[in-house]
């Protein structure tokens, strides 16, 4: 009896119970669909790096003779090395203005690397001495290319003509990124290949050499344990870097991927089982609050308070377990979505989706949890009702005047309808809560997801519209004369300014932290490169002293004033210590600031750059790529424009999760105010039909309610403001990385569009209610209980 009595006070109120479970559902659809994305990519993570025996440390070098790396093997601690040529070439593609990038390394052996090796999706491996080149699988997709199809590529000044053989995928490139400025990972503009050693030492002059070490540790030894013997047998031969795998780009983008993923999943989920374990506590509360009588009836005919408390709690066990259920269901078919999306980010061969039985339950579990917790929550007062008790109507509560009600002529400013609001608001306080947290959820939810698009949109626009403000970056293969380049590019045509651009590898030392990044030598009164404070004011660079950026002060534990000390490959001093400045915000990458001169000063090598940066007439860019197109002094040629629009194209791509994300908070939103002016209509029942009794059209009496609801919404949405931004920071926080910081700002087109959805999620619950209203059956809900 009591499950028939659950059906039909669910169907009664059956919309607000099926938004309480859409609440859930998409609560849980967030968990399944992250937690299976996340252990189906740690899965092909780790079977891909296993397979293929991924590097547990790499070095990079100007050169060091190729027997010498077999004797890193003698350390202890290291258990395989292997040396390799690693190459940035330009591949001369027609029909195409964009700049097109490979990075060749060496295959030691006809079969491929002992370590980093080559997963063969086609064709075969190169053979020495035929020219012959094997793709990386993506660029070999993007640009629709066939085995024994020849490409030209730009090596040493030189062209060179390479057949391709076949392709295929390295653990070393999971997510293939040229450098740490690189927007994102685009296999038409860059990715890796392989060419025999023997053609490479040949084709780059580089006989007997390589400038790349990778190695494995033995069992029991970490990075830390050999670091510093690696770092004194390498340094003769100008070693670069020096680093442990998970900093090795690839690992470090795939790693912050899991880790965010990882995140979002134990948190984003909680938020919206929260939201429904509220709503579901206000209902179960209001609906034990009006079948008061039922209560005591069935106390009366012998059920004692655990059926009673049970029969309440079926209400969040029914629920939970739909909602769960719907979840997971929903869950699993997003995450199938996730994983294809992620197919085409990262090359992991065995990267499928999978059933996960686990987080299916779990998720069950967990809605269980908490709607049984709500209900029980909103239930437990029915074990202190005596039977006699339950039959009566509940006492009327006294109340005196609102502190608001005794400001001299404040309530003549309203009509009669607006006076009974603002009593019924400040009277019935606990309702006015319920419809006011309400407001503040669906609010800042909406403009937290809203803003995901433009904090994306300002961590990465930013970057090319403000600070660098370059049209052509010209990287250099080595560093070059300061005077004698500047003077060359100067005199291009379509030039109006060069800058030079000193980009130089550092180490930072302070107690007992220590960091590697690049520090960058700006010139003084620079256009081309700007850098801006947390208030958006450009900053000049110091004449003395540095600015670092948050990231690097965060990781070093570093304040503005602390002195630290630098390492670096390119400085004659092996010890050097610079003032800290000023800390300031960085969106892409993880920098130090300092004067041009200061750092050439530091480092004691002379005038040099490493890089250039042009303003230059756009009718001239082709020109001038095709003059330097083949130099083997330039490295890379970065097209800001370009930049910009390969952002933009992936912005399409993403549009779609943003759009997602949009819909889940709009849902939500209307949701949580639907509820609200539900459970509120349900036990004031009584008061309107007095009102429609005493002579108040259905539309007065929709007044009342009307004003009740836009006066608690927009002091919801003055509140939700501050508690966006909350969600703003904590949001920054979890998806920031080492690689980029996301902004933690609440933007006003976001707070537009926010309040824009609130009051229409508002407007559609007057409107069902208003329905409601003139639908009430005046004598059933006036009658008295016998």
């Amino acid at each position: 009896m009591l499950w028939r009595k659950m059906f039909r006070d669910m169907m009664e109120n059956k919309i607000a119970y099926i938004a309480c479970i859409i609440v859930i559902a998409i609560g849980l659809t967030t968990y399944t669909s992250m937690s299976t994305a996340k252990d189906n990519l740690f899965m092909a993570k780790d079977e891909f790096y296993k397979k293929y025996h991924f590097a547990d440390g790499f070095a990079q070098l100007k050169a060091v003779p190729y027997e010498k790396v077999e004797a890193l093997s003698n350390i202890e601690g290291i258990d395989v090395v292997e040396g390799r040529l690693v190459k940035d070439i330009r591949v001369l593609m027609p029909d195409t203005t964009e700049n097109i990038y490979l990075r060749l390394i060496s295959l030691n052996h006809l079969e491929g690397n002992k370590l980093n090796g080559i997963h063969l999706i086609r064709g075969s491996l190169p053979e020495a001495n035929h020219r012959q080149i094997f793709l990386g699988e993506k660029f070999y997709d993007a640009h629709q290319l066939e085995i024994g199809q020849k490409i030209n590529v730009a090596i040493e000044g030189k062209r060179v003509e390479l057949a391709i053989t076949g392709s295929g995928q390295s653990p070393e490139y999971v997510y293939a990124l040229k450098d740490l400025q690189s927007i994102a990972s685009d296999p038409r503009t860059f990715e890796v290949a392989y060419v025999p050693y023997e053609d490479m030492e040949m084709l780059f002059d580089q006989k007997g050499l390589v400038n790349d070490v990778s190695f494995t540790l033995e069992p029991g030894f970490e990075f830390d344990d050999v670091k510093e013997n690696l770092k004194t047998a390498l340094e003769p031969y100008e070693l670069e870097a020096l680093y442990a795998a998970e900093d090795q780009m690839s690992e470090a983008m795939l790693s912050q991927e899991l880790e965010g993923l990882e995140k979002m999943a134990a948190s984003i989920p909680f938020v919206f089982l929260i939201i429904a374990a509220i709503i579901l506590y206000i209902m179960v509360k209001r609906l034990v609050e009006s079948q008061r009588g039922q209560i005591g009836t069935m106390k009366a005919f012998g059920y004692g308070n655990r059926e009673i408390l049970i029969h309440y709690l079926s209400y969040g066990l029914f629920i939970g377990t739909i909602g769960g259920v719907l979840g997971g269901l929903f869950g699993t078919a997003l995450s199938t979505s996730m994983i294809d999306l992620y197919q085409d980010f990262f090359s992991l061969p065995s990267l499928q989706s999978q059933f996960s039985l686990k987080y299916f339950l779990i998720g069950i579990v967990l809605a269980i949890l908490f709607s049984m917790a709500a209900a029980f929550q909103g239930a437990r007062g029915v074990t202190k009702l005596q039977p006699a008790e339950a039959m009566r109507p509940p006492i009327p509560i006294i109340t005196k005047k609102a502190w608001i009600e005794k400001i001299p002529g404040i309530l003549r400013l309203f009509n009669v309808q607006g006076r009974m609001a603002i009593r019924n608001i400040l009277r019935n306080r606990n309702r006015s809560l319920f419809t006011f947290i309400g407001i503040v959820f669906t609010f800042s939810l909406m403009a937290s997801f809203f803003s995901l698009g433009t904090m994306a949109d300002r961590m990465i626009l930013d970057q090319f519209t403000k600070v660098q403000k370059q049209d052509v970056k010209l990287t250099f293969s080595k560093p070059l004369p300061r005077t004698e380049t500047i003077r060359e590019l100067q005199n291009l045509e379509g030039i109006k300014l060069v800058e030079p651009f000193l980009e130089v590898p550092v180490s930072l030392k302070f107690l007992n932290h220590k960091m590697d990044v690049v520090a960058l030598g700006i010139i003084e009164n620079s256009t081309l490169y700007n850098v801006f404070d947390k208030e958006g004011k450009r900053l000049e660079i110091p004449k003395t002293g540095m600015m670092v950026s948050e990231q690097v002060a965060k990781e070093l534990g570093i304040q503005a004033g602390d002195v630290i000390q630098i390492d670096s490959i390119m400085a004659k001093d092996t010890e050097m210590k610079m003032k800290v400045e000023k800390i300031i915000p960085q969106f892409i990458g993880a920098n130090v600031y300092l004067n041009q001169n200061v750092l050439i000063d530091l480092l004691k090598q002379g005038e040099m750059v490493t890089s250039a940066l042009l303003s230059i007439d756009p009718r001239f860019i082709e020109e001038m790529k095709n003059k330097y197109e083949t130099s083997k002094f330039v490295s890379t040629i970065e097209i800001r424009q370009q930049s910009i629009e390969k952002y933009n194209e992936l912005m399409e791509l993403t549009s779609y999760m943003l759009g997602v994300m949009a819909i889940i908070s709009i849902i939500t939103g209307f949701s949580i105010v639907y509820n609200s002016s539900i459970i509120s209509l349900a036990e004031r029942k009584r008061e309107l039909a007095s009102l429609r009794v005493l002579g108040m059209t259905p539309r007065e009496v929709m007044e009342v309610i009307s004003v009740e609801q836009w006066l608690i919404g927009f002091a919801g949405i003055l509140a939700g403001i501050p508690f966006a931004n909350l969600i703003n920071k904590v949001l920054s926080k979890s998806l920031s990385s080492d690689l980029f910081t996301m902004p933690d700002v609440t933007y006003p087109d976001a707070i537009v569009q926010a309040l824009l959805g609130t009051i229409f999620a508002i407007w559609i619950s007057q409107r069902s209610v208003s329905r409601k209203i003139k639908q009430l059956d005046l004598v059933s809900v006036l009658k008295e209980r016998e």
